[in-house]
């Protein structure tokens, strides 16, 4: 016989568990953010000090944002942490005097606004703070530092203040390196970048939004005929006419092209790709699912009959190859070789 005693028991004992479970799972959230933060931009700007992206964890643990978390906890995190490309986000290893830990990729650190063990502001960061906030009472035509550009923009964008117009006042034609990494572009932002910047040669638009699509990098193509870098993963609205206008325009100086994050690129066109860009040595397509067995064997057969000057990577989830894919262990499925 049902005891409903017992029943009502377990359903809240079974609901304790999923809270406890849910409780757990929002934590280790949060403990990834605040690591993903530190070890790739704030560690500096929170005190620690930091060589080449390394941190020692005893400095890393005296942050407050990790004060709820034991050293275990956050060595656990940073072991067994991997991208969605089932890659390792952090590295770590020990030393003499303790543990030491990285991100493995994507670091941009903040300077430690503050002289060391001191509350002095430095000079540095008081003058990009002042231009920051009034950046369009500057002429930046001309302005040799482009690395400084580059700094300004994204701590504009960071503090959620990043316009089109504050854009456009920054960029100029002896800019030769522009990274807009995860800025939203409107049609005018879009516009100064290839109006006042002809002379590009390494720009990434990373997940710059949807108002991006191949009619406005079209322009950018045409217009900035330097280009030998270029990053549009995420930039989900692009399709096979903007690798079209690749070939047209870039088959002779093209050397690095990252397209992951976006499906709309058939197999096709992949593969008239990597055979009219003579220059290029890297392709990311890490996640196109149009890229079957048979359209990465052909990628490989186009790879190795290339000239030893001008080998090529290709990096897909799927392909693992000695010459054309070394650096992909985590392949789920090896391409034949011929």
């Amino acid at each position: 016989m049902l005891n409903i005693k017992d029943e009502i028991q377990r359903h809240t004992e079974h609901k304790d568990d999923l809270r406890l479970v849910k409780q757990y799972e929002r934590r280790q959230l949060k403990l990834g953010k605040r690591l993903a933060y530190l070890l790739r931009y704030g560690a500096e700007k929170e005190g620690c000090r930091v060589d080449e992206g390394w941190i020692l964890l005893r400095d890393l643990m005296t942050v407050p944002l990790l004060s709820e978390y034991t050293e275990n906890e956050v060595l656990g995190e940073i072991q067994t942490s991997y991208s969605y490309r089932k890659t390792p986000r952090y590295q770590w290893e020990k030393r003499p005097d303790g543990v030491y830990v990285r991100a493995a990729y994507g670091r941009r650190f903040e300077r430690n606004p503050y002289h060391e063990q001191t509350q002095i502001r430095r000079l540095l960061d008081l003058t990009l703070e002042y231009i920051c906030e009034n950046v369009e009472q500057f002429d930046f035509e001309n302005f040799p530092d482009e690395f400084l550009i580059n700094e300004i923009i994204h701590r504009i964008k960071r503090n959620g203040k990043l316009t089109s117009k504050k854009l456009q006042s920054l960029l100029s034609e002896t800019m030769e390196h522009l990274d807009l990494d995860g800025i939203y572009l409107t049609e005018s932002g879009i516009k100064a970048i290839y109006k006042k910047c002809p002379n590009l040669k390494v720009l990434s638009l990373k997940s710059c939004g949807y108002v991006l699509n191949d009619h406005y990098l079209e322009q950018i193509i045409r217009k900035c005929p330097l280009i030998e870098s270029l990053d549009l993963s995420y930039c989900r609205h692009l399709t096979d006419r903007t690798l079209n206008n690749l070939i047209k325009y870039y088959s002779k100086n093209l050397i690095q092209l990252i397209l992951s994050g976006n499906h709309n690129y058939t197999g096709d066109a992949i593969i008239r790709l990597v055979s009219e860009c003579e220059q290029l040595k890297q392709l990311d397509i890490w996640d196109n699912p149009n890229c079957t067995n048979d359209v990465l064997n052909i990628l490989i057969a186009l790879a190795k009959s290339r000239e030893n000057d001008r080998t090529i990577t290709i990096v897909h989830k799927n392909l693992q190859h000695p010459v054309v894919a070394p650096d992909n262990p985590w392949a789920v499925v090896n391409a034949k070789t011929r």
